[in-house]
């Protein structure tokens, strides 16, 4: 069964790594841009529509028009973003022509779905993209320094390291994903994907061991990082003003980002990051082979 999908925020990061893969499937991708791109539809050979998702009447009729039938969003879960998530939900349900959707929750929360009366859903959880640590694969996605910071050759553990970490690089995620359209229905509103399951102190030892150089390691107390508060790596000390946008003072974005990401950090160490008994699209999908770390550090240096 073949589906037309449109990618919001297919421009960019997880989303241009699923146009790539809906591209060598048997799906028909459409990327939902907040601007329309010419030069991008033109280099990646696919639709680049304005969605105009402030407009709900304009944006249903858009989703009919080019009969978008699934819709996966892949917009950020920063800012503004949870509201531009309601209303692509909110369109999707008005349409005559979407049956489906995938929320952005790559690692993060769900939104209204749970109510809705005419989309089949389901959310995928990746664990750790492990493009924030591969050397040499390319990658759409900007690089995250969690835990470890691979440019910088520092490292900030939470916790003590020696809990399970999963990780997916956004290619197989994509792939994975595109597999998962294939199927007739989806059994379930959470499908989990990883993989490579290591501890931080594993990959450390990896990155150590590919770069030839001992990193500069802390590791943050479970008791510190409840309270909001972590180490900030210098690769995050990059991202912090373009992850807020760049607006406000830098120091209150710095302790909102610590804040964030201290949370993250929290519920991994804490254990809570636990994939036994989930639905797995890893035994869905058994044929696909994915990226592990040791192959993203190791074997990619």
């Amino acid at each position: 069964m073949s589906h037309i999908v449109g990618i919001a925020g297919g421009t960019g990061g997880l989303g241009r790594a699923l146009v790539d893969a809906l591209k060598n499937s048997p799906h028909k991708p459409i990327v939902l841009a907040r601007q329309a791109n010419p030069e991008l539809e033109t280099q990646i050979g696919v639709p680049v529509l304005q969605a105009p998702y402030s407009d709900q009447d304009a944006f249903v009729k858009l989703l009919e028009e080019h009969k978008i039938d699934t819709i996966i969003s892949t917009i950020s879960n920063y800012g503004n973003s949870h509201s531009t998530e309601i209303s692509i939900i909110e369109a999707a349900e008005l349409s005559g022509v979407t049956k489906r959707y995938i929320p952005s929750i790559w690692s993060a929360f769900d939104y209204t779905l749970r109510n809705t009366k005419t989309l089949e859903w389901t959310a995928i959880f990746p664990g750790v993209f492990l493009d924030y640590y591969t050397l040499t694969r390319p990658s759409y996605t900007k690089r995250t320094a969690l835990a470890l910071d691979v440019d910088n050759n520092a490292a900030a553990i939470p916790g003590d390291g020696t809990y399970p970490v999963y990780f997916t690089h956004t290619t197989d995620v994509a792939r994975y994903t595109a597999a998962l359209l294939g199927l007739d229905r989806w059994e379930s509103e959470k499908h989990f994907v990883f993989a490579d399951q290591k501890t931080w102190n594993e990959v450390l030892e990896l990155a150590e061991s590919a770069k030839g150089v001992k990193f500069d390691v802390v590791y943050d107390e479970v008791e510190k990082l409840r309270r909001g508060e972590m180490t900030l790596l210098p690769g995050q000390e990059a991202v912090v003003r373009l992850f807020y946008g760049g607006d406000g003072d830098e120091e209150e974005a710095k302790a909102a980002f610590r804040k964030t990401m201290a949370g993250v950090a929290a519920y991994m160490a804490e254990g809570q990051m636990v994939y036994d008994g989930r639905v797995l699209l890893n035994e869905i999908f058994p044929d696909i082979k994915a990226l592990t770390v040791r192959e993203a550090l190791i074997e990619s240096s």
